[in-house]
Order: structure tokens, then sequence, then C-alpha cells
């Protein structure tokens, strides 16, 4: 996992890339890192006005590249060094 929390990330009216292979050096946007790859940025296009989206950085997102909160499950203090998750 490489972060507790998400990044929160205001967004202007216009389209976006946001990256989805991990690679960007300028996350959460793509930089086209994903070249040669079967990744591809999702494009996200906001309307009318700026909005705030949280964005996944600990991998376990159901909702990728999306935060939903499975962070929850691995981290209980964003302060401290991460569970490790639960066996099934």
């Amino acid at each position: 996992m490489a972060d507790p929390k998400p990044l929160v990330v205001n967004l202007e009216p216009g389209k976006h890339a946001i990256c989805c292979c991990g690679q960007t050096a300028n996350a959460p946007f793509c930089d086209g890192s994903h070249g040669g790859t079967e990744f591809r940025p999702e494009i996200v296009d906001v309307k009318d006005v700026a909005m705030n989206i949280a964005w996944c950085t600990c991998k376990t997102s159901g909702n990728s590249p999306r935060c939903d909160g499975s962070h929850r499950k691995f981290w209980d203090n964003p302060e401290k060094p991460p569970m490790q998750p639960e066996k099934d």
C-alpha cells in the first residue's frame, strides 16, 4: 500500500486525465507513463463547478481510482505503520 489516506484534489471544470497505472510522477494526473501497458487514464469531465474528488492511494479501493474507504480496513491510524490485511 502506498498511503493510508486518499489524495483529495479540487478539479476545476474541464476534462482531466487521472492516472490508473500508478507510475505517474504527477499524481493523481496522468503523465503518459502507462505507455506500452494495458493501462489507460480515467478521463474525468467536471461540468459547471469545481469539485473535490478523493483518489485512492492505498491500492485497495473497489472503485479505483476513486477512494471508497477501503483503506480503513488496513490502517488503524495514519501515523502508525499499516496493519496487515486479514486473511480470509
